[in-house]
């Protein structure tokens, strides 16, 4: 793909709770479709939403199952809702897989109905985190699949634990790193301090793979990529939410959205990378 740095490119928005009445996202189906024109609105063209799949509170194969048919069913409602509006993004159904150890993973990472595409699984090891979880990220991976961490930004490290390398640890073993949009602005100092710094060192040592919204729909602040945010200081005066990711068109391909797969695509200063070497 090529382009001009300053030429906007279609986002990908690769995190959301959009699927009506699922679970802590949207509660109902007017309630997706005001957040999906606002992402239209903002250059969001296509949004994998990804309903919590909460591993360790299924006690079996077959209420996993279960979960993910209540999840395919709403996703279908919200899709024939959808359905001819020119002024909402592209829709696709995934997870956010919590798995806090490698246990929970094992019981999801080779199933053809969990992820997407096949290949790739988007998981939350916890806020609270109860070691390096390196065991979940090889489980997934032993299962031929890709693992993304979804906002590690936002956790609660161990004492001991330097997030930072741990965070490059994971990298090195395989993992993608998805860092929401929102901690880039300051929206999670409250519930998650201290998170907008660690995003902004993760994209100073190159640690950010992915941006998504986390978007939970108009009742919750905080997922825009372009607007308001609560940062200060010359070297944030232009919002990160004006990232531009590339658009996949309608194969949904994650790598597509990486920051290192097209490192010309990001417009603020702060991300914008020189493409490598040929």
């Amino acid at each position: 793909m090529t382009s001009s740095p300053d030429q906007p490119l279609p986002i990908v928005d690769l995190h959301s709770h959009l699927v009506p009445g699922v679970d802590d996202g949207t509660a109902t189906i007017a309630e997706s479709l005001t957040a999906l024109a606002g992402l239209y609105q903002e250059g969001v063209r296509t949004v994998v939403t990804t309903p919590h799949l909460l591993i360790p509170h299924l006690e079996s194969d077959v209420a996993i199952s279960r979960e993910l048919d209540f999840h395919r069913r709403a996703f279908d409602r919200l899709a024939e809702a959808a359905a001819g509006r020119e002024d909402l993004p592209a829709l696709a159904l995934g997870q956010e897989i919590y798995a806090p150890d490698a246990s929970a993973a094992r019981r999801v990472a080779r199933r053809a109905d969990v992820g997407l595409n096949g290949r790739f699984l988007l998981v939350e090891f916890g806020f609270e985190l109860q070691g390096s979880h390196t065991d979940v990220i090889r489980e997934v991976l032993d299962a031929g699949r890709q693992i993304v961490i979804a906002h590690p930004e936002r956790y609660r490290f161990l004492p001991g634990h330097d997030p930072l390398e741990l965070m490059r640890r994971w990298q090195e073993l395989g993992a993608l790193l998805q860092v929401n949009v929102g901690s880039l602005n300051g929206h999670y100092r409250n519930s998650s301090p201290g998170s907008d710094e660690l995003a902004w060192q993760m994209v100073g040592m190159g640690l950010v793979d992915v941006l998504a919204s986390d978007h939970h729909g108009p009742r919750r602040t905080g997922a825009r990529y372009t607007g308001d945010g609560g940062d200060s200081g010359a070297d944030r005066a232009e919002r990160p939410s004006r990232f531009t990711s590339p658009g996949v068109g309608s194969s949904f391909q994650w790598p597509a959205t990486t920051v290192r797969s097209d490192r010309q695509t990001w417009r603020h200063p702060r991300l914008r990378r020189r493409r490598p070497a040929p």
